[in-house]
């Protein structure tokens, strides 16, 4: 399979990234007009919530579904559904359980104040979060992009639609986000079901199969909730040491961060599967994984120095409340550069099965932002957290390259990403610190202009491929 194989792939997973992307930028601006940076704050604490409780319900079992998929025959491929869904949904269970029991205590201190019904609705998101996750395991493994790229789709504009009816005619309080998140998962769960209706027929499941499943994905769960650790110290420490006020305006900065975040969703969404079935074939072939890092570290910087160029327009749209945030996203374009990068490096972890390493990494990058959030956040709020974050992360995808290296060698450019890196970093300092938007630009573009240089290779190689399609 050639190069127009994997970009016809790559478009069928991302067309639906870039659309969702497109309504993401619509709909913040919106929706910051509606919903005051302090709603959006505890919005922001309820999504937390739910992360890391599907760090545990799943068991690791969507892992073991991705990791079994191909070994069973299409006409058995339900069966191993229900395998892992099983175990999913009773730990979603005993988690709705205690949610409740304790919901009172957990509203005061997540959301400042308690809020009826809040729990229920956790419950209900959990089980539409798992029904979810599986959904698009599903589709992702049969490599069927444009339907999975319409399910992203199908739940951006219901998130959208549902979270602006809710403001408008019943309250504009962060229940409104819950709901069109709420909407969003159901409305694309419908969608997936009713194109792959063959896996969600119920069959009968041994408990041997389920304990399979169970002790293949088990390692995984405390990788999962470092790892989310990880992603959540910032608004972990803004909530010690800051305000919700000042978590809402980081959401919202995230929000439009969020277009580059949707870039590495739909890349690893393509590059996982192509990357396993690709080291099954040819196992040697190591010049593929070099230029797919190359391929997506020049999207991926380029996109960045432009998102840090025009961030201050871009910021304009949202109510002048949330204008702040211009000055708290900068660094977070590390966030999505650095995990898409390491996603291309990570590779010799995955297939030589050294799985204790996400541990590993996930632990020595959060404890770096735990200490660099504990340094900065009573500083500088929530600008000190993005620095914080946007640094950790760089130190992820350092962690993940050179181990993976270890283990098997492809010889990526250190080089290059390094300089990359340097030059993204102080680009993101002017942007931070400094208000004048002419520099701003100006820096942006420099970095653009320098990004297309270092890679002028690979731009060639694109070129022509073009060129030969047409």
């Amino acid at each position: 399979m050639g190069s127009k194989y994997y970009l016809k792939a790559f478009f069928s997973f991302s067309i639906g990234t870039w659309l969702r992307g497109i309504i993401s930028f619509i709909s913040t601006p919106i929706i910051t007009y509606l919903i005051i940076p302090a709603e959006f704050g505890r919005s922001a604490m309820f999504t937390m919530l739910i992360g890391i409780a599907t760090s545990v319900v799943f068991l690791g079992t969507d892992q073991s579904f991705v990791r079994y998929f191909y070994e069973y025959p299409e006409e058995e491929r339900n069966n191993l559904l229900w395998m892992c869904l099983l175990p999913s949904l009773s730990i979603a269970t005993i988690v709705s359980i205690i949610m409740l029991i304790f919901g009172s205590k957990l509203s005061i201190l997540l959301y400042d104040k308690p809020y009826p019904y809040i729990n229920l609705l956790f419950a209900l998101a959990l089980y539409l979060v798992v029904f979810q996750r599986f959904n698009q395991l599903t589709i992702r493994m049969q490599k069927k992009g444009f339907i999975f790229s319409l399910i992203e789709v199908v739940n951006a504009s219901a998130y959208t639609v549902f979270t602006i009816i809710y403001a408008l005619f019943i309250s504009r309080g962060f229940y409104a986000i819950v709901f069109g998140t709420m909407m969003g998962y159901t409305a694309a769960l419908l969608v997936g079901i009713f194109f792959e209706t063959k896996f969600w027929k119920f069959r009968k499941i041994k408990m041997s199969d389920i304990k399979k499943v169970v002790a293949y994905g088990l390692p995984f769960v405390p990788t999962f909730l470092v790892s989310w650790l990880f992603s959540s110290i910032d608004r972990i420490s803004l909530k010690q040491y800051s305000t919700l006020t000042e978590i809402g305006l980081y959401s919202a900065a995230f929000k439009i961060v969020s277009a580059m975040s949707l870039i590495q969703i739909g890349f690893t969404n393509f590059w996982i599967p192509v990357a396993y079935e690709r080291y099954e074939l040819n196992s040697e072939d190591r010049r593929f994984f070099k230029r797919a890092n190359e391929a997506i570290s020049l999207v991926m910087f380029s996109f960045g120095f432009l998102v840090l160029a025009f961030k201050d327009i871009i910021f304009l749209l949202l109510a002048k409340t949330y204008r702040e945030s211009a000055y708290i996203a900068p660094f977070l374009i590390l966030n999505p550069i650095m995990y898409t990068i390491s996603e291309t490096t990570v590779v010799g972890i995955n297939f030589k099965k050294k799985t204790y390493w996400h541990l590993v990494i996930a632990a020595f990058s959060a404890l770096f932002n735990y200490l660099g959030n504990t340094i900065l956040v009573p500083i500088y709020g929530a600008r000190g957290a993005a620095i914080s974050t946007g640094f950790a992360y760089v130190i992820f995808y350092l962690l993940r390259t050179m181990i993976s290296e270890k283990l098997y060698r492809v010889g990526f450019d250190k080089i290059k990403i390094t300089i990359e890196v340097i030059l993204i970093s102080f680009v993101a300092l002017i942007g931070t610190f400094d208000k004048t938007m002419v520099l701003n630009i100006i820096a942006g573009l420099l970095g653009f202009v320098i990004t297309l240089t270092i890679y002028r290779k690979k731009i060639s190689q694109f070129r022509e491929l073009i060129v030969k399609k047409g």
